[in-house]
């Protein structure tokens, strides 16, 4: 009987120590894993890491104590501190700002430009927002560069603009702790209204070169047509003439003729001068041993 007892108690207890056991494995994997959380955690704090286009600025307690170049590095949580600064290439762009030319006209110009931090501790520590700093460094060079221009010189002379530009702009990188690559114009143009404004100076020229054309064709026909006028005029006074002076002809064959004739020839030429002047009452015939004869008629 006692040792049926015994048996039994000791089936009993099996349970137990297997929760036991179950127990303690669950507390040892919990702590494993905070400890290897609070090492990753530590470790991501102290360890770190520069790629190839970045500077580390490294900072003890505020102080600045060098620059880390890329691969791994280590610090001391919550007493140092590290500054990324990214050294690539970087893109800038002034979108349609205006600017005033030297012939007083107002013009909208767009730049795109890129530069490279040279010296990066400068760059993110002795200038208080730097990319801010240069887009407005930028901006006003760009404005002063086209105040020394006319309005076609910035319409077409980009090319030496964006080297003038360049040079002005070299003043500060050294200040800046950077240098820039490119220098582009995008686009110069006047405001709408005065690009309007032109268009309607251009639409009135063309009328009014229209309108010079249109009178001078008509200036060519109207001369082609008094030339034609004045051709047909001499014609006919030419042949006015001709006709006149075959009379003249005519009558001179016909007076000879009749002065052969004698008495006869002149009493016809008589009868020939009476019947005109009957035609003709304003002819007043006079003449030695001849009667004035007035054919006027009364009033």
């Amino acid at each position: 009987m006692e040792n049926t007892s015994q048996i039994s108690g000791a089936k009993r207890a099996k349970p137990g120590r297997t929760v036991d056991r179950l127990f303690k494995v669950a507390v040892i994997v919990i702590a494993a894993f905070i400890v290897g959380v609070t090492v990753l955690v530590v470790g991501r704090m102290v360890i770190y890491k520069i790629h190839p286009y970045e500077r580390g600025l490294h900072l003890r307690g505020g102080r600045f104590i060098g620059e880390d170049p890329p691969g791994w590095h280590a610090q001391i949580p919550f007493w140092d501190t590290v500054i990324i600064v990214q050294v690539n290439e970087r893109l800038g762009y002034i979108e349609r700002i205006s600017a005033m030319t030297s012939d007083d006209v107002t013009m909208v110009v767009s730049l795109q430009y890129t530069y490279v931090v040279t010296d990066a501790p400068r760059f993110a520590l002795e200038v208080s927002d730097p990319k801010r700093i240069v887009f407005e460094f930028v901006q006003g060079k760009l404005r002063d560069v086209v105040n020394t221009k006319s309005m076609t010189e910035v319409m077409h002379s980009r090319a030496e603009m964006n080297q003038e530009l360049m040079e002005a702009l070299k003043t500060k990188e050294e200040q800046y702790g950077m240098r820039f690559v490119t220098i582009q114009m995008q686009s110069a143009s006047p405001p709408d209204e005065v690009v309007q404004a032109i268009k309607d100076r251009m639409v009135a020229v063309q009328r009014q070169e229209q309108a010079q054309a249109e009178a001078e064709q008509t200036k060519t026909l109207a001369d082609a047509e008094f030339y034609a006028a004045q051709k047909r005029a001499d014609a006919e006074a030419y042949q006015i003439t001709k006709k006149a002076e075959a009379q003249q002809v005519a009558i001179r064959v016909i007076l000879a003729e009749l002065d052969k004739r004698g008495d006869i020839g002149q009493k016809y030429i008589e009868y020939m001068i009476a019947q005109e002047l009957k035609e003709n009452s304003k002819w007043i015939i006079s003449g030695e041993g001849t009667p004035i004869i007035d054919m006027r008629e009364t009033p």
